[in-house]
């Protein structure tokens, strides 16, 4: 059960990968090596909830009868006649009361006709209807790459692909687009290619079925395969058929984006000298027109090994944008051109900063910083802590406490001079962050009332800590820090900073001595005077 759960959580999540990645694996269900337990049971879901329905109403030109089928007869004559009629197993139609009319082989209108005939001159009828009730069911077989070879119950409104869900669905080795329909008469071979079908709707490349028809699975060949690469929705590799052009091609790939440069689409192809030769073409006039059914100018036939690539366009700029919170009177995201937008455009953007914003604890967080991989911190986190050397040590405590990403900016010098080396470009998803000012000290640690105390210009540390009751228990006033709004520290009493609102002053305690401390440093005092003692004793006897 587990190992189900786990199978239906992975193929979820795989799911969302594009389809040609491996086109195989979303019409089969399977990869290679692994189990098929979920695409099993979802193509046996599938088959009971599309049993007997339609894609929609069947068209009488295309329906072709046979035994089984049940049609309904009426007529009015001396009296009025509703019958249903079932052809039988040599394909023929009888019709009480006026003979028998051999449909074998006959399409739905054509089988119309020849019951109207038979009617009519059988009988004096009007308002003659022939209509069919009821489908017939019959048995195709399916052999070569599938789950399992089987003659499996069909429908004439079922195509090879549903027959193939029913038998359980294909191998991951499975050709999905060289799948051969051997009909009946044992001359007639039909070519379908279920991408073409799934990719591109074309329902001629997944026909129906009829009663003893055979669905032959060959497996797929490695070394037959067409590619497109860049800037297309759904890039990969796709079996090749002979049938495939450049724009079959594109069109497997889901098209173009606007992004993408069509001046010049690379196609790269093998020689007779297996040696790699490029062609370049312009396929602007293909924009608008690549996902219509029409032929397309200047299409190409391709060839097995052929790859297209397409390059981005090198004049697109990309929708850029940085993000700017707190004390601005319009805090949101603001569009850049990674170019010229500057700090002070963004704060003019967003309506300057407000009456309580504290601009000199004001930051900026470059994204791409923010993301960038510190490899040797990755290193460090992998050793045991105490096998740090000290400057192993030293980084990891420094690069620890960093703020990944922040920009060492003055937003005070920005606003007072647009000119100032602070008021740097902005890089695409940059974050601004204008806190508000806090009119207070937070004092906490070893003091007797630890909390958030009002600022006061002008006065120092110990003027906060006496707000807060005064040093506590075992304090260390000598050790007590200072920590600012963006991170600085400094050690108290060397007074080489300014209280400022928003600052943290943390009291810590005294280091504690423990019982083992005591008794080692008396152990090596006594180990020391009895030394001493020696000696003093040797000098005495001489």
């Amino acid at each position: 059960m587990k190992i189900f759960k786990l199978s239906l959580i992975i193929t979820f999540l795989t799911s969302f990968i594009s389809f040609s990645q491996d086109d195989n694996y979303y019409i089969t269900g399977t990869k290679e090596k692994e189990f098929d337990t979920l695409a099993y049971r979802t193509a046996e879901r599938i088959v009971k909830e599309t049993a007997g329905l339609m894609e929609k109403e069947i068209n009488p030109e295309e329906y072709i009868l046979g035994p089984n089928d049940i049609l309904t007869l009426s007529y009015l004559s001396t009296k009025s006649k509703q019958i249903d009629l079932t052809i039988t197993p040599e394909g023929k139609l009888f019709i009480p009361e006026i003979g028998v009319v051999d449909l074998k082989n006959q399409s739905l209108a054509k089988a119309k006709e020849l019951i109207f005939d038979k009617v009519n001159s059988s009988i004096k009828a009007t308002d003659i209807f022939v209509g069919l009730k009821e489908l017939r069911k019959f048995k195709v077989s399916v052999s070569g790459a599938i789950q399992k070879s089987a003659i499996v119950s069909a429908s004439a409104v079922d195509r090879v692909s549903e027959i193939i869900d029913k038998a359980g669905g294909l191998k991951p080795s499975a050709s999905v687009r060289r799948i051969i329909l051997l009909q009946n008469d044992g001359k007639t071979k039909k070519k379908v290619d279920l991408l073409r079908y799934f990719l591109l709707g074309d329902k001629n490349s997944n026909p129906y079925v009829l009663g003893g028809d055979q669905i032959i699975i060959p497996k797929r060949n490695e070394n037959e395969i067409i590619s497109i690469y860049g800037e297309v929705p759904s890039p990969g590799d796709f079996e090749y058929t002979e049938t495939d052009s450049l724009s079959t091609l594109i069109k497997f790939g889901k098209g173009f984006f606007n992004t993408s440069f069509l001046d010049s689409v690379e196609l790269v192809r093998i020689d007779e000298n297996k040696r790699l030769y490029s062609t370049y073409l312009n396929l602007n006039h293909w924009h608008s027109i690549i996902n219509t059914n029409n032929p397309l100018p200047g299409d190409i036939a391709l060839k097995a090994g052929d790859r297209v690539i397409i390059k981005r366009r090198p004049d697109w700029i990309e929708n850029r944008y940085a993000t700017i919170t707190g004390e601005v009177y319009y805090p949101g995201k603001y569009a850049i051109d990674g170019l010229t937008t500057r700090v002070s455009d963004i704060l003019e953007k967003a309506g300057g900063v407000t009456e309580n914003a504290n601009i000199e604890s004001a930051s900026l967080i470059r994204y791409s910083e923010k993301e960038s991989e510190d490899k040797e911190m990755e290193r460090l986190r992998r050793i045991p802590y105490n096998e740090l050397s000290q400057n192993e040590l030293r980084y990891f405590q420094a690069r620890a406490a960093e703020i990944k990403g922040i920009m060492s900016i003055d937003f005070k010098k920005i606003l007072i001079d647009k000119e100032s080396p602070d008021n740097i470009i902005l890089f695409h998803q940059d974050s601004i962050h204008i806190p508000y000012t806090k009119y207070f000290v937070n004092v906490q640690g070893r003091v007797n009332n630890p909390g958030l105390v009002n600022f006061k210009p002008q006065m120092d540390y110990e003027y906060y800590i006496s707000l807060a009751g005064g040093y506590g228990f075992r304090a260390d006033p000598d050790e007590t820090i200072i920590v600012k709004a963006k991170g600085q520290q400094y050690l108290a009493k060397d007074r080489n900073y300014k209280i400022e609102p928003g600052d943290n002053i943390l009291v810590p305690p005294q280091s504690e001595t423990t019982f083992w401390q005591i008794f080692t440093t008396a152990l090596t005092i006594v180990t020391q005077l009895v030394t001493v003692a020696g000696v003093v004793l040797a000098i005495m006897r001489f």
